[in-house]
């Protein structure tokens, strides 16, 4: 259903003359390369990252390995600042992306093809170098590590992972839709493509939101547990409007009571009231 459905939407989207640049998937190359070679296509860096995180884990997991534990957070965040700052360049990304094999064993300035290049992050004190084990180059955790970063699919899939297009806001809108399609309820055809268009106005007049304050003008945030049972700081936004309802009703009753509005046409070919 999620293939017809992106087939539908885009075929519409390019039928009515909409010029799409980029389309941005979780790592589905087949449909684009196959029905729309002349379109970008880029892979979502956040489910690279989880797929990631989750062999890097389970290599983790092995008693040999155990010194990679700290290191997984680390890990998956350094490969979404690579695609974040790579400038669309996919060597560049490459570039960044195997730096950890150095960062990872207190390597910060080495050399690669006859240049010398550092690590980005400002000189670590001697407090935060101690927060983590360092691992050895000849240790069975880096053996594991070098095996996951150099793998070949994963460096083939950093070349559509260069523009950074990751669909965090599309996630957004697919949580807000389920206040009108809840997955446990069937709707019709029409009955979902009313209710589609519901949630597309409700995201719409709520998008861009301002970061919510306190009084005295500090920003708000939420404290969040994760499923690492570390806490996070989010955002807290300013409350969302419903005020586009008022404006559908009000635009309602004014085709309503325009004689010539199609809408009385199509009521006298039905026979509704």
């Amino acid at each position: 259903m999620e293939t017809i459905g992106f087939r539908r939407g885009l075929d519409r989207l390019l039928q009515s003359d909409v010029a799409v640049d980029v389309v941005t998937t979780d790592r589905s190359p087949s449909i684009m390369r196959e029905s729309y070679p002349d379109i970008k296509h880029q892979f979502d860096p956040w489910h690279v990252a989880k797929g990631l995180k989750k062999k890097l884990t389970a290599a983790a997991n092995n008693k040999n390995n155990r010194d990679l534990q700290p290191w997984l957070k680390s890990v998956t965040n350094h490969l979404w600042w690579s695609c974040k700052t790579c400038g669309g360049d996919a060597e560049e990304l490459k570039r960044h992306w195997k730096s950890v094999l150095h960062h990872i064993c207190g390597i910060h300035r080495w050399e690669e093809d006859g240049q010398e290049w550092t690590c980005y992050h400002k000189d670590l004190t001697a407090d935060q170098q101690r927060r983590k084990k360092l691992l050895q180059k000849d240790s069975a955790a880096f053996k594991a590590l070098l095996d996951l970063v150099l793998n070949k699919k994963l460096l083939k899939d950093l070349n559509q992972m260069t523009l950074f297009k990751h669909t965090g806001d599309l996630e957004v809108y697919h949580s807000a839709m389920l206040k009108y399609m809840q997955k446990r309820l069937h709707f019709t055809y029409n009955t979902m493509k009313a209710r589609t268009q519901l949630s597309v106005m409700d995201h719409n007049s709520n998008v861009g939101r301002e970061h919510a304050t306190n009084c005295d003008g500090t920003p708000r945030y939420n404290l969040v547990p994760k499923q690492n049972k570390q806490w996070v700081a989010r955002k807290i936004y300013q409350p969302t409007t419903q005020t586009f309802r008022k404006h559908l009703v009000e635009r309602v009753l004014e085709l309503r009571l325009d004689k010539t509005s199609s809408i009385h046409s199509l009521h006298s070919k039905t026979g509704q009231r």
